[in-house]
């Protein structure tokens, strides 16, 4: 008899009760290689780590051959063509720049001219916090390798530039330490692991603990480089994405927003490492801020409200970039967004999902609000008020051009101008 999807996963309640990360974690060594934080200073740039939800083109950038999300309508809104990012227009990294009025975080693949002044993005799509189910090299631990590179480059490049006139782009030593060091993966694990159908066992015996003791090796790593000031977001809730109940609706058990059980259950499995993990943390840097965002309520916070934040409640679930054929919900993976037969919907803004796996620019956009008004984070600092941050530039129909004029695509000189918003004030 053919085993169901339905089978592979039973109930994870009493399972979640078992996790325990302590084991995997080694203590930090007395550092003392950075001053305390003495009192809150606004971020003067950003280090980024994560996967295709916060990717600004490291992947497109190593991997140049074929990929659907450099194909037209990717990137169509605010760039108006693709953008090496998998989504219709900015991700989270995007709006943190553009709120804190500074170039937009470039990928360390950068090629060609590179503006590293604020920061650098080391995300890259498909990225894993474990390496159980690696689908591209850079996995979190290869990231936070490629962080310590950069900044020996930097130092090294900086001291001879004492020595030869040139023209910098790169981070001053006391933005390595007043930066803002976000990390967001591990989504990425638990949908491979779902879609390997991988036993709960093995997920919560595996998958978790190695992407746990790899997560916590490399912020012990930043610290040990500076880094001070922390923000960590756990993983949103992939059994409502689109790609999930799609695949795996028709067999699986279904909650009541028709999301699929198991899997939302295994995201809160590694939500409650992440949490643990961070508990941890905080106690061996106790120097160090570390503040975490729950994008899983904040994703749950839009499905159950989408009317309050504009998307129409009708189509939380289905991708405004696809194809049908496949499910009810416009995603069919042999005809994904971007390639021939696929096609757009007229209306981005009211979908939450943008072509069956990524979020639409519109829900990346509150998320970052959430998080720069400390919304839906522990110890949530609420930078938006304390930094003065200006949303002008968040409107739906501010272009890349109004944003940065006459910056030739690289904002190497220029910080955002004082577009308004063409769609209203954003406001939380």
């Amino acid at each position: 008899m053919e085993t169901t999807r339905a089978s592979l996963w039973p109930s994870w309640r009493v399972l979640l009760a078992a996790i325990s990360v302590t084991a995997i974690l080694e203590p930090v060594p007395a550092l003392g290689l950075c001053e305390c934080l003495t009192g809150f200073e606004c971020p003067t740039g950003f280090f980024n780590f994560g996967d295709s939800l916060t990717d600004t083109g490291n992947n497109a950038n190593a991997f140049p051959v074929l990929l659907n999300y450099e194909l037209p309508p990717y990137g169509e809104n605010f760039f108006r063509k693709p953008s090496k990012r998998v989504t219709n227009g900015r991700v989270v990294p995007d709006f943190f720049s553009l709120a804190f009025r500074k170039a937009l975080l470039q990928p360390y693949t950068q090629v060609g001219a590179f503006d590293y002044r604020h920061g650098v993005n080391f995300a890259a799509s498909g990225a894993t916090a474990s390496t159980d189910q690696t689908h591209t090299p850079f996995y979190l631990s290869f990231q936070i390798a490629q962080f310590v590179l950069f900044k020996q480059t930097t130092e090294a490049q900086t001291r001879q530039s004492q020595c030869f006139p040139w023209d910098l782009r790169l981070p001053r030593s006391d933005v390595f330490q007043k930066a803002l060091y976000t990390i967001e993966i591990g989504g990425n694990d638990m949908i491979y692991a779902s879609i390997a159908k991988r036993s709960p066992s093995f997920i919560l015996n595996v998958t978790i603990p190695g992407a746990m003791k790899n997560y916590a090796d490399g912020v012990k790593t930043l610290y040990k480089h500076g880094a001070r000031r922390f923000l960590f977001f756990l993983v949103p809730n992939a059994g409502c994405a689109t790609i999930i109940v799609t695949l795996f609706g028709e067999h699986a058990e279904l909650d009541d927003m028709g999301c699929v059980k198991a899997v939302n259950e295994v995201d809160q499995a590694y939500n409650a490492a992440l949490r643990s993990t961070v508990e941890i943390l905080r106690a061996e840097c106790p120097d160090a801020s570390m503040d975490i965002f729950d994008y899983y309520a904040a994703n749950l916070e839009i499905l159950k409200n989408p009317v309050e934040y504009g998307f129409n409640p009708s189509l939380t679930k289905t991708a405004c970039c696809g194809a049908p054929g496949v499910g009810p919900f416009n995603y069919n993976p042999s005809k994904a967004c971007g390639l021939h037969g696929s096609s757009k919907c007229a209306n981005p803004e009211e979908h939450v999902n943008w072509d069956g796996v990524h979020f639409t620019e519109a829900f990346y956009r509150l998320i970052a609000m959430f998080a720069l008004s400390g919304k839906f984070t522990d110890f949530g600092i609420d930078y938006s008020s304390r930094c003065h941050l200006d949303y002008s530039l968040f409107g739906t129909s501010v272009t890349y051009e109004e944003a940065y004029p006459g910056s030739c695509k690289v904002a190497l000189d220029r910080e955002p101008s004082s577009v308004p918003s063409h769609s209203g004030t954003f406001a939380l």
